[in-house]
């Protein structure tokens, strides 16, 4: 009787292992920047889109209204002058106006809109100090409202806090705090009464407390103006929240300092007009920029690297300077 002799089975050997662990890695670091590029892609989108949805907001109710929503409804402050007589605060942001046109009729029914929406003047854009002028009715009457998370005003590349808390001067004291939004509408910063109409119309942007802008009135061409800017949730600088003013009800944009202008060079204080901190900068967290709406409804990727002169022009109604977005 012969036997044939056993036959050994081979395994992979400790450097073949190694080398098939080291090609897996190699592969998954090439995959993976490819991957989270094609999601921020996505997020990127989908922010251009919500921004879409806000600037054909602001459209319908130019049409129904044949005017644009005031930036803020009263905000009670003033800097060169002495409240007006009979003034009261109400703290309303222009954003508050579109909820029918965002399909968010009901939130905009329970919405007192002749109840201010804090102690604090939070009207159309980042104020400071506390009201000047009575308070329109009771201010905890619209805190459930105010804290409602409304996903057309969030950008999904921004993980930052949802609401703005509690305890800030510029909310109520009722917890979560209002909401707060990635889009803005483009308005100036600097604080007085009623700034927008009395200013000059070629210093003018598309909205300000009590503004009441018309297509008409945008003479440098809808396409070349902006209209709603991106910002982020988060806080700048370490500002504590109050400064933070990302509430879709009590927030603006100013598009003066620049794009995703975060920090402060040691020494400075904070400008008059414009900000170079947390109160109300434009920017994203997407790289490079951020997106804006233009009057005429579309949506523009900007560069952070933008000359800021051509920024200023681009975010007046009527400077007298056409220029085009680069």
């Amino acid at each position: 009787m012969s036997f044939s002799p056993l036959q050994r089975r081979r395994g992979f050997t400790l450097i073949e292992l190694l080398v098939v662990i080291a090609i897996i890695a190699i592969l998954i670091a090439l995959l993976l920047p490819a991957v989270q590029q094609a999601r921020e892609a996505a997020r990127r989108a989908s922010c251009k889109n919500k921004l879409r949805q806000v600037a054909l907001a602001l459209h319908n109710y130019h049409d129904a209204h044949s005017v644009f929503p005031p930036g803020g409804i009263t905000y009670g402050w003033c800097t060169l002058a002495t409240p007006d007589p009979g003034r009261t605060t109400h703290n309303k942001n222009g954003l508050c106006l579109l909820l029918p046109y965002l399909d968010q009729s009901p939130l905009y029914n329970r919405l007192n809109l002749d109840t201010a929406n804090s102690a604090q003047n939070t009207g159309y854009c980042c104020s400071y100090g506390g009201a000047s002028s009575p308070l329109a009715g009771n201010p905890a009457d619209n805190a459930d409202e105010m804290a409602v998370l409304l996903d057309v005003f969030l950008c999904p590349s921004d993980s930052g806090s949802t609401h703005l808390g509690t305890g800030a001067p510029y909310g109520t004291s009722v917890a979560p705090g209002p909401a707060k939004t990635n889009y803005e509408l483009s308005a100036d910063q600097t604080i007085d009464c009623n700034l927008w109409s009395r200013q000059a119309p070629n210093a003018r942007k598309m909205f300000g407390e009590n503004s009441r802008c018309r297509i008409r009135d945008v003479k440098d061409g809808t396409s070349n103006t902006l209209m709603v800017c991106e910002t982020t949730r988060t806080v700048a600088n370490g500002e504590p929240p109050a400064w933070g003013m990302r509430g879709w009800v009590t927030t603006g944009g100013d598009i003066d300092p620049g794009i995703n202008v975060w920090d402060i060079p040691t020494g400075w204080t904070r400008p008059d007009t414009g900000n170079l901190n947390s109160w109300g900068q434009v920017g994203s967290l997407h790289t490079g920029g951020a997106h804006f709406g233009l009057g005429d409804g579309s949506v523009r990727f900007i560069s952070e690297n933008t000359d800021l002169t051509l920024l200023r022009r681009l975010g007046t109604i009527s400077d007298g300077f056409v220029v085009e977005i680069p």
